[in-house]
This record gives C-alpha cells, sequence and structure tokens, in this order.
C-alpha cells in the first residue's frame, strides 16, 4: 500500500512539475512591462499604463490560482483512487475535491468581477478603451 501511495506521489509530483514547468515557459514570453512601449524608455507613464499593468498581473495570478485548483482536483482525485474503501480517506478526498470546486468558483468569480469593474469602466480585457458607439433609433422624420 506505501509503495502504491509512493508512486502515486511521484506521478503526481512529475504532472505537477511539468505543469509548472510549462507554465513558466508561456508566461515567460509575457512580461509584465511593455518594453516596447515608448514610454519604457524615457519614464512617462499615463494611468492607461498602470492599468495595463493591473491587467497584466490579474491575469497571472488568476492563472496561477487556477492551475493550483486543477491541481487540487487531480490529488483529490488521486487520493480517491488509493483510499482502498477505507472511509475517512474517501472523506478526506472529498474534502479536498470540494475544496477546489470552490476554490475554482472564487477564481470564476474574481475574473468575472475584474471583467465587470473593467466594463463599467469603460476597459477592454487586453487594457484598450471602448470607443461608445452611436446609438441609431428608428424615427420618423417626415419627409
Amino acid at each position: 500500500m506505501k509503495k502504491k501511495n509512493l508512486i502515486a506521489s511521484l506521478l503526481l509530483t512529475v504532472i505537477f512539475l511539468a505543469s509548472s514547468w510549462a507554465l513558466g515557459a508561456a508566461q515567460a514570453q509575457m512580461s509584465i512591462v511593455d518594453t516596447a512601449n515608448p514610454r519604457y524608455e524615457t519614464g512617462s507613464y499615463e494611468l492607461n499604463d498602470f492599468i495595463l499593468l493591473a491587467i497584466r498581473i490579474s491575469k497571472i495570478i488568476l492563472g496561477l490560482v487556477g492551475s493550483l485548483t486543477l491541481a487540487m482536483f487531480i490529488f483529490g482525485g488521486q487520493m480517491m483512487l488509493v483510499s482502498g474503501g477505507s472511509s475517512e480517506k474517501v472523506a478526506k478526498a472529498k474534502k479536498t475535491m470540494v475544496a477546489a470546486a470552490i476554490g475554482l468558483l472564487i477564481v470564476f468569480g474574481s475574473y468575472l468581477l475584474i471583467k465587470g469593474v473593467m466594463a463599467s469602466l469603460g476597459l477592454s480585457w487586453d487594457g484598450s478603451i471602448k470607443k461608445p458607439t452611436a446609438m441609431t433609433t428608428s424615427s420618423t422624420t417626415p419627409q
């Protein structure tokens, strides 16, 4: 039984490290500060640049928390598989998976909250300003 737990834990560790490496490689290509921006050289940033920085940081945080939630789902499933029918271990695995589901709901809720605040400020998810469009009304004009 201990050998199965050791193998399962080792496999879970390898999967987690591989996903962390892939996430790190993807994040390495995206910098928090846009070095291609001409304001980077002079340091003359505006408020929109700081909002864009906050958006990029929130994307990174939400991605990391989502990855950790997936790892907890995998860990809870692994605990359930190797529980051997023990009711205590099954209950612990269920608690882990319920906690991961609650964490996922919190992540989605924070994403929706950030998107809602940004939409109310007139910003899109990439930090650009949404231009209001002219509303067209159908009115009858005398001819």
